[in-house]
């Protein structure tokens, strides 16, 4: 298992777009995929639970990825949160 601590810099939060963009990331590798924000866990190929996490500018997230792919997984997803400013508008 691979766990990635990132610090989510999107000043719109985890909202519905980016939420649907990352589980549909989630969905192709071969992998258990979860996002961990302060006690909450979700599957991170479910666009609903992801957004039910709450996670808010600044918060500070895990990610948890264990399976065949998770090293190529937790590079991919782990940037793309870290990145994700460019979508706030």
């Amino acid at each position: 298992m691979i766990a990635s601590k990132i610090r989510f810099i999107n000043p719109m939060g985890l909202h519905s777009r980016p939420c649907a963009t990352f589980s549909k990331m989630a969905k192709k590798f071969d992998c258990n995929v979860r996002l961990v924000n302060k006690e909450k866990e979700a599957d991170g190929r479910s666009m609903l639970a992801l957004m039910k996490l709450g996670i808010v500018h600044n918060s500070a997230i895990t990610l948890l990825c264990e399976g065949e792919q998770e090293k190529e997984a937790s590079e991919i997803l782990s940037q793309y949160l870290s990145t994700l400013v460019e979508e706030a508008g």
